[in-house]
């Protein structure tokens, strides 16, 4: 079909793994599929599946990647990359005289797995086999036919056992109900004891020797077997083969790092270095220097002890106090937003109750409703440095837009009955003048893509006949023509929040200062705004969605929000944090030099001392 099969690989329990190339292709990957015998509905077939299940969600460089899944005659396959290296069990034997070369490869390998593990997947069947090398020698972490599910507490079922004996843990052997990464752990560490040694480290002529063992076979340390195995990795490999899987390393990436600090030379957690004890001797060497910087130590400990409890504590005061400026700032923008909406309201008001737009609407002339929207609503702002309206549409009874300026050909014609603009407004239409104004949800514009906000109006052809609407578009930008909406002496900046039509839990950011006119609105969650009795909570740890797009809003703000009176929008006024709290910053700096500065003059005090008495002694 799809694959042409150039030779079988090998075969395992559940299947077969082929060379094979796409047809078409001189790409050559491996093919592993389900054995012949016993198709659909067999246990070989469901666990084949699981395994492409579990591994194909893998993307790591230590992880066999899995390129397409199929299924031919019934039968379900899937192909990976060929490596072409064999697997590390033929090349045991070149790693016992190279431990670096043998410890590189295990934590690579002990990432690959812990990476598995986070995406909660136990592999169960680690050992050289299943670790395949390419041809640079890079291992690859093969064989999830036995992996199973960790649940969300890093456990898995046990149950029956399932795996390769030699590379069991005891809790494995044993069934235990529950398995957990340690499994994995344990694993690692025979074939960390096998690289190192060349043997295993629990053996037997059988299966069941091989189980007694592992159950109650005292270990015999690899440093035993090969004396050239350092202290360190001898400590590491017996850490991973505790018999209590709480005493093993926590996770594969913990030995990872072991690995990796004996790699670079430094101290590994599997070992007591006995610093302590190396401590311990030199005060008693040196009793009088040790009580001196003792002292010092102690002293500049409780200095910054303090001077670090009195900056926390400020810095949340102060934090406070900025977001409760931000807040009643925002309270005099979202009144100052409230001014600006109404002269909107005002000029869609006022077109709406023009003779000449019932009499045109009436007749069908609809070129000439248009040329009075553009006069009325898009030529002429709507307010005092407002910026013009981008749309401006007239919807009949049925919600039908018959005419819309500037003319995009994209909407006329169009049913809106469903628009918030639509429905809201006629909800208006018995209400007294001056209240019939509607401010609707943000939409999405069939005519462009953007996100938009309208500001729409009932009207009648005559008194008591069908309800129609006008109504006119506020795209996003910058000021929404309200001057003095941002500080700069504080950089303090005002954004507008306005609720999306489609979803009641999202917010969109319909005014930023980062904004051009007309520029793609940014999505703003609901559930970072928090009600109070008075508005909403602040945040002193605000992210500006925004940042994503205008690096220059990125990091820490200090944020304080305010209703827009009788709408649904909201006013967020944000401050840089690190803006907010420079002046004290600079303080706390300054106080810590000097404790650091007194610290070091009296070390060299108390080192002049001792070399004094020393001095002293050696003259006597």
């Amino acid at each position: 079909g799809e694959y042409e099969v150039l030779g079988e690989i090998g075969r395992g329990a559940m299947g077969v793994v082929y060379r094979a190339r796409p047809v078409g292709t001189n790409l050559v990957v491996a093919l592993k599929r389900v054995e012949a015998s016993g198709l659909e509905g067999t246990e070989a077939v469901r666990r084949f599946r699981e395994e492409v299940e579990n591994a194909s969600g893998l993307r790591h460089p230590h992880i066999v990647p899995i390129y397409h899944v199929g299924e031919q005659d019934g039968r379900p396959f899937y192909t990976m990359a060929l490596i072409g290296g064999g697997s590390l069990e033929q090349k045991l034997g070149q790693y016992q005289a190279d431990p670096r070369a043998a410890v590189t490869l295990l934590a690579k390998v002990a990432r690959a797995v812990h990476y598995a593990h986070q995406r909660r997947l136990l592999h169960r069947d680690l050992k050289p086999g299943n670790i395949l090398l390419d041809e640079a020698g890079e291992p690859q972490v093969a064989d999830f036919g036995l992996a199973t599910k960790l649940d969300p507490g890093g456990a898995a079922a046990g149950g029956p056992m399932a795996g390769s004996l030699p590379w069991m843990a005891p809790e494995a052997v044993r069934r235990d109900a529950t398995l957990t990464t340690a499994v994995d752990v344990w694993a690692l560490g025979v074939i960390l004891y096998e690289l190192l040694t060349g043997r295993r480290p629990f053996g037997g002529k059988d299966r069941s020797e091989m189980r007694t063992g592992i159950l109650q076979a005292e270990l015999i340390p690899p440093r035993v077997v090969n004396p050239r195995v350092s202290r360190d990795l001898d400590a590491i490999c017996r850490r991973c083969l505790e018999s209590d899987p709480d005493k093993r390393y926590e996770s594969a990436s913990a030995l990872a790092l072991d690995l990796e600090r004996w790699l670079r030379d430094e101290p590994v957690r599997a070992r007591n270095t006995g610093r302590l004890e190396r401590l311990v001797k030199w005060t008693r060497r040196r009793p009088a220097t040790a009580s001196g910087l003792t002292f010092l130590a102690l002293l500049l400990v409780a200095g910054i002890v303090a001077a670090v409890t009195m900056a926390n504590e400020q810095d949340a005061r102060l934090r406070q106090e900025v977001c409760r400026g931000n807040e009643f700032a925002a309270r005099h923008v979202a009144s100052t937003v409230l001014a600006q909406l109404q002269h909107f309201g005002e000029a869609v008001e006022g077109t709406a109750a023009s003779t000449k737009l019932t009499e045109a609407c009436d007749g069908g002339d609809w070129p000439a409703v248009e040329e009075l929207l553009k006069a009325r609503l898009l030529d002429t702002p709507p307010g005092p440095g407002a910026p013009p309206f981008a749309t401006a549409f007239v919807l009949d009874p049925e919600g039908i837009i018959r005419a819309e300026c500037p003319q995009r050909h994209r909407v006329v014609g169009g049913d809106f009955r469903d628009r918030d603009y639509f429905r809201g407004a006629r909800a208006r239409a018995d209400r007294p003048e001056g209240e019939r104004v509607h401010l609707s949800r943000v939409f999405t514009s069939k005519n462009d893509g953007l996100d938009k906000l309208a500001v729409s109006v009932p009207f009648r052809l005559k008194s008591g006949g069908p309800v129609w609407v006008l109504g006119a578009t506020v795209p996003t930008d910058a000021t929404l023509g309200v001057g003095g909406l941002h500080d700069k002496a504080r950089k303090a900046f005002s954004v507008l929040l306005a609720p999306r039509e489609s979803d009641g839990e999202e917010y969109v950011i319909l005014v930023h200062p980062g904004y051009e006119s007309r520029e793609p609105s940014v999505p703003f969650p609901a559930g970072r705004l928090r009600p109070t009795e008075t508005g909403f909570a602040a945040d002193d740890d605000y992210a500006d969605p925004v940042a994503a797009r205008h690096p220059d809003y990125r990091g820490r703000w200090l944020a304080g929000f305010a209703p827009v009176p009788g709408t649904d929008l909201v006013v967020l006024v944000q401050q840089p944090y690190d803006e907010a709290v420079a002046p004290y910053r600079a303080f706390f700096r300054k106080f810590l030099e000097w404790l650091v500065a007194a610290a070091v003059v009296g070390a060299l005090l108390v080192a002049g001392l001792w070399l004094s008495r020393s001095g002293h002694g050696a003259r006597v």
